[in-house]
């Protein structure tokens, strides 16, 4: 496998990225801390990551088309200097302490409104950096230090909060920005093929939804990743919860739960570089959403800290694999010409997370977070290892739909079935 670090822009574009998400890491820390310590509230917890979730799932499809037509570097610089200012927005509010919820709830609305931008129009930048010998470094490469990033920025996040407080976290964070605005000035980032003034985004979020419903092995991979979205991997917005109530540790033992998993993450990503492709990838995305889903209910009932860290390990490693496998199908079973709107329809998926946060917030607040998590990982378990069966739906649709368009064409051939 090609060393895509040898490229240039990859390099200074990886680095960039890498400052700017150790940032974004930590503040995430101390937005969860800050929530749940000014309200005590695990429903009012899950209500700020719901907050960032409606405007995901329909905006992002959009965001998908538009990053398919329009310049690139343009966008992204446009979303960091916005994100930037709204770090520093809250980062004062904490200072004068006059911070309140609600200031919390319309910050991460406005987040939820430019973030699905900047993560789409990001997956369609890194293919351009790099030649294709090296794709599959660059994608191994910015998952493993997007990980990285999350073991480093909640450690750091949890040391800020009890050495210098909250708010230097978000004033911090703001200045990591800089990282990855002067990374994206210094790159060459050619115009790509589509790319044009005029926009027509119904027309071509219609385009690209066609396509991928022709897809059954990419709709398969989409629903699997829902549903993890949905009941699963919400669970570490609820990880203050476990810090202050179940094990005791504060606010650097969320720091270290944070890292715990993120650490399995990298070495799930290290595992997935070593060995290589697998050629059941499918087989191992089944496998690895049941592993995940076992995983989560023993993190979800542990009570000693050594237990709890072994379990979000496992569940990181897991987690990596089955994203990591998933992304891969995607990007290898769609063209280029789709790739934004793929990857929209896929960060559409992301705000599920914030609807299973509400949901898990609200099951947890009644019945108790453990049993919340504990429920919604079990279900998404059973749920995922039934996808054999309903990709059987998605092959007769797309075969029905290949039937009528061939009709529609005035096809009068003999028709096959695969």
């Amino acid at each position: 496998m090609s060393n895509a670090l040898r490229h240039r822009d990859f390099r200074v574009f990886f680095t960039g990225s890498m400052v700017t998400r150790i940032g974004e890491d930590m503040q995430e820390v101390a937005e969860d801390w800050l929530v749940f310590i000014m309200t005590g509230s695990p429903f009012l917890l899950g209500l700020v990551a719901f907050c960032k979730g409606p405007s995901r799932v329909i905006l992002a499809p959009i965001f998908g088309a538009v990053a398919d037509r329009v310049n690139r570097r343009k966008i992204l610089i446009a979303v960091y200097l916005f994100q930037m200012t709204m770090a520093v927005v809250l980062g004062v509010l904490v200072a004068t302490q006059v911070v309140a919820f609600w200031h919390i709830v319309v910050l991460a609305i406005l987040d939820g409104l430019v973030a699905p931008l900047s993560r789409v129009t990001r997956q369609t930048v890194i293919p351009e950096l790099v030649p294709q010998e090296s794709l599959v470094s660059a994608i191994s490469m910015n998952s493993i230090g997007n990980n990285a990033c999350q073991v480093m920025g909640p450690v750091l996040g949890g040391l800020l909060i009890a050495g210098l407080g909250i708010e230097a976290v978000f004033f911090i964070n703001a200045v990591g920005f800089c990282a990855i605005i002067f990374s994206l000035l210094s790159i060459d980032l050619p115009r790509r093929r589509g790319e044009r003034k005029d926009l027509n985004i119904r027309k071509d979020m219609s385009e690209g939804a066609r396509y991928i419903w022709r897809q059954p092995l990419v709709l398969e991979v989409m629903s699997i990743q829902l549903f993890s979205f949905f009941l699963a991997l919400p669970f570490n917005r609820f990880f203050p919860v476990f810090a202050k109530d179940i094990l005791d540790i504060g606010a650097t033992g969320l720091g270290l739960l944070r890292a715990s998993f993120a650490a399995g993450n990298v070495l799930g990503g290290l595992g997935l570089i070593f060995f290589g492709a697998v050629k059941n990838q499918l087989g191992l995305l089944r496998a690895s959403s049941v592993a995940l889903a076992l995983s989560l209910v023993l993190f979800a009932y542990s009570t000693w800290l050594p237990l709890s860290v072994a379990a979000l390990v496992l569940t990181g490693v897991t987690t990596m694999i089955f994203r990591s496998t998933g992304l891969s199908v995607i990007h290898i079973n769609v063209s280029d010409e789709f790739r934004g709107r793929a990857m929209g329809l896929y960060h559409m998926e992301l705000g599920f997370r914030s609807l299973g946060a509400l949901l898990l917030g609200y099951i947890g607040g009644i019945a108790g977070v453990p049993l919340a998590i504990a429920a919604g990982s079990a279900s998404f378990g059973v749920i995922s290892s039934l996808s054999p069966f309903y990709r059987r739906y998605f092959d007769r649709r797309s075969h029905r739909s290949a039937d009528l368009r061939r009709d529609d064409e005035g096809f009068t051939g003999p028709r096959t079935r695969m």
